[in-house]
């Protein structure tokens, strides 16, 4: 019997349909897991679908030893999901290249990275940092002062999207902000608070330990409730070549200590103001502000397509992931300032110039009845608007102007 060639997709969520896609175009059945029955991807035409937590990864294992069964699994992957450890232990199942399960649990954890980053002397691209845990009650004003004064960063040790992140401007702020990060878990690090520009960082190695893909894009952050929430960006980044370099240099030399010489890898970056890369975050797979998923290919860049297929081991479309970036793509999200539950998402009449036809989108992450707040972390935002235009400056204006738009016309009841 002929089994279907399928690719395993962790993750079935808005930022995931985009990979289902390509999945699709390559001729491959999309094999998509979820926890969440009604998740977006799931309701595409020709997907697998199959309710489980992504974080399980026992769960995904024994799901692999199922979907052998049935399919000829050519790949596992995701985009824009912090699974990298469900899709490397899924890989190992299915003989599909990945990397190893303890590699990818490196990446997954903040206190790992800094501590490999430090073993291996590259402390030069992290702030001055702590990590502690509950037990850790004595002396705090102390070490803080030690280690890196304040303002500070208080953030749990593993959750991504600035969820429980805290900003924290004096000691006499530093114990809400650790209850804050202890509902995600029981340890967290504090760290210096870092001043310059914030950059997402993206690269994908080849089999052979060669960046494929290298990408930087400009983020831009309101810090006014004492919360990082990114407001959108703009891709490609405006830096110029020599910032590019060094950017590029520390992708390299932090996925390689970490153990990372295949597939992709991801860095959020901040330049300092005297031009040193720093690590704020990093992780084993590609972006998930809609970089890879959006404003890449609407420059005509397809770093998904690229990953499926080196996934899968096909050969790869070099030329479709180097080529030059035709013009820019911004993203922007939709931030609206009210409470309750939503009534309506006004069709808001804008200007065709700023959101028009195929290369301009909204994609809403909330829908009427949703209860709403002012978002307190990057997973808690509303939607966000895709722009392309011929210049930097005009792709934010336009991404930026039609989000305001959208967020002003959300009525709660």
């Amino acid at each position: 019997m002929n089994k279907p060639d399928a690719v395993l997709i962790v993750g079935g969520g808005l930022l995931q349909e985009p990979l289902v896609r390509e999945t699709l175009a390559l001729g491959l059945l999309p094999l998509v897991t979820d926890q969440n029955p009604h998740a977006p991807a799931f309701k595409l035409p020709g997907v697998q679908p199959f309710v489980l937590d992504t974080y399980d990864i026992p769960g995904h294992a024994e799901l692999m030893r199922d979907l052998i069964r049935m399919y000829t699994v050519r790949g596992v992957c995701t985009a824009g999901a912090d699974v990298a450890p469900t899709v490397a232990a899924a890989a190992a199942v299915a003989g599909t290249p990945g990397i190893p399960l303890e590699v990818a649990e490196r990446t997954h954890r903040k206190p790992d990275v800094r501590i490999a980053l430090e073993t291996l002397e590259l402390g030069q691209y992290q702030p001055e940092w702590l990590y502690l845990n509950e037990t850790c009650t004595q002396h705090l004003e102390t070490m803080v002062d030690a280690a890196c004064g304040y303002p500070c960063v208080v953030k749990p040790a593993a959750e991504r999207a600035s969820r429980g992140v805290s900003i924290v401007p004096s000691y006499h702020d530093l114990a809400a902000a650790i209850r804050k990060a202890f509902e995600y878990g029981p340890s967290y690090l504090i760290e210096e608070q870092l001043y310059g520009t914030e950059h997402s960082v993206e690269g994908i190695f080849d089999n052979d330990g060669s960046l494929l893909w290298f990408n930087t894009v400009d983020r831009f952050f309101d810090y006014s409730s004492g919360v990082p929430i990114e407001t959108g960006h703009v891709n490609p980044s405006a830096l110029v070549p020599i910032q590019w370099e060094v950017l590029q240099t520390m992708l390299v030399d932090v996925a390689h200590a970490l153990g990372v010489t295949w597939g992709p890898f991801k860095i959020d970056a901040l330049l300092t103001s005297d031009g040193a890369p720093k690590v704020l975050e990093c992780t084993a797979r590609l972006s998930g502000g809609w970089d890879c998923q959006g404003t890449s290919p609407l420059t005509g860049r397809h770093p998904m397509r690229a990953l499926l297929q080196l996934a899968c081991g096909l050969p790869v479309d070099a030329p479709l992931t180097w080529k030059p970036a035709q013009g820019y793509a911004a993203c922007a999200a939709i931030l609206p300032q009210v409470s309750g539950t939503v009534h309506t998402l006004h069709s808001v009449k804008l200007n065709p110039n700023l959101l028009s036809g195929s290369t301009h989108s909204v994609i809403w992450a909330i829908q009427p009845d949703d209860a709403i707040t002012p978002a307190q972390h990057n997973g808690a935002r509303s939607g966000f608007v895709l722009a392309h235009a011929s210049t930097y400056d005009g792709a934010w204006q336009r991404a930026h102007t039609a989000a305001e738009a959208l967020a002003a016309g959300v009525e709660v009841r």
